[in-house]
């Protein structure tokens, strides 16, 4: 069937590079670390088939010519947040854009980005450019350690019940 498929839209222009199946390894070429890939901002491991966010460190610094230079050091605990919430301004445009880095077309992630999203009630009339208190920085340093967790975790693509009856093409 896969071949068919590859026939009928080479047909149309549409050569396929890699085909990925579930329950298997990706192709050699198709992964960087050989067991996942990327697929609609998800990581996808085939061989589990589970999804991950595609959200992978928390990046504090601006946007240059559409891409963030990477930062020094990792933000990779707690403790890391903390001290760069000390040293650094944060401004309502600061926290709103961290939370916009979560991309879920599929919302599975949606729960905790609704969770962020009600903490910034207290920011409305807010200016976007005001920095917040060392009360706010301090509170939101704390909330930020969600976005440590959010690489670890993980959903079933499929949630077909396993007694569930298929039918076959």
């Amino acid at each position: 069937m896969v071949d068919q498929a590859a026939q009928i839209l080479g047909k149309g222009g549409f050569n396929l590079k890699y085909v990925v199946k579930s329950g298997q390894d990706p192709p050699e070429g198709a992964s960087a670390d050989g067991t996942s890939l990327k697929t609609l901002g998800y990581g996808w491991t085939p061989r589990t088939d589970t999804l991950t966010s595609g959200f992978s460190s928390l990046n504090f610094n601006p946007k240059k010519r559409g891409a963030k230079k990477l930062m020094e050091r990792q933000l990779q605990t707690e403790e890391d947040i903390r001290k760069l919430f000390e040293i650094i301004d944060v401004t309502r445009r600061d926290i709103i854009a961290r939370i916009a880095e979560l991309y879920d077309p599929m919302g599975f992630w949606e729960p905790v980005k609704l969770q962020l999203k009600l903490r910034l009630r207290p920011f409305n009339n807010t200016p976007w450019d005001a920095k917040i208190s060392d009360e706010q920085k301090s509170e939101w340093a704390a909330i930020f350690t969600i976005f440590l967790k959010i690489p670890d975790l993980k959903v079933d693509r499929s949630v077909v019940h396993e007694e569930a009856l298929l039918d076959s093409f």
